[in-house]
């Protein structure tokens, strides 16, 4: 695609080259420069019409193209609006607890199934946009939420809330999880910091998470505060 906008722009700056050169030998008054070029170019004065025409229809033509590209790429931005909105306003239990990972996991890019229905969903509704894949075999990719879609993406609409949760709303969240976007730690890489570190070393996966998840809930208190 590079390629070929570089070879457009290769031949739009040359006919405008020529354009301007034929426009330059169609006026200039080259009787006071020499009389024998002027007599050549009163011979040739068709054949430099003829040019002029088609290059004032390429650049005629690139000026509509330009213009119905434009109009193309306002009316796809504005259908994919729409279709992310749609897609919001309607998100299934699933599809927010999926996208609630990007938050308790504090990431913006998370490899996840592309094959999982879920994912699929919020690809398929211009929701998230896969970034890179990461393994191919097991159809895993690095997968954002679309720069149109984050406007849209709010605590609200993902069943988060910027006040303090309830031991009831958390161990809600925490059932809700997908397994296959969760992020799995290694206790190995952690860089231990004091007791409490080392402690956490120690601590069930769910342990782990519902420690997660009030982490996230402070946060979000304190942002509210």
């Amino acid at each position: 695609m590079s390629t070929t906008n570089s070879a457009m722009r290769s031949i739009n700056t040359i006919m405008m080259w020529l354009f301007c050169l034929t426009v330059l030998m169609l006026i200039m008054p080259w009787e006071q420069v020499s009389t024998e070029f002027a007599s050549k170019i009163d011979a040739n004065r068709i054949y430099l019409y003829f040019a002029l025409i088609i290059e004032v229809s390429n650049i005629l033509a690139q000026g509509c193209l330009t213009l119905v590209q434009a109009y193309s790429k306002k009316s796809y931005n504005k259908r994919l609006e729409e279709l992310v909105q749609t897609t919001v306003n309607h998100f299934d239990f699933a599809e927010k607890a999926l996208l609630r990972e990007f938050v308790l996991q504090r990431k913006s890019v998370l490899n996840l199934p592309v094959t999982e229905p879920t994912v699929r969903n919020l690809i398929d509704g211009g929701v998230l946009k896969i970034v890179h894949i990461t393994d191919a075999e097991n159809k895993i990719a690095q997968v954002i939420i679309s720069k149109v879609a984050r406007p849209y993406i709010t605590y609200k609409a993902i069943g988060l809330t910027l006040g303090k949760m309830t031991e009831e709303q958390i161990s809600a969240i925490m059932t809700a999880r997908p397994v296959y976007a969760k992020n799995k730690i290694k206790p190995q890489n952690k860089v231990v910091v004091g007791s409490k570190t080392i402690n956490s070393l120690f601590k069930s996966p769910v342990e782990d998470e519902t420690e997660e998840v009030l982490d996230t809930a402070k946060d979000n208190h304190n942002v509210a505060a």
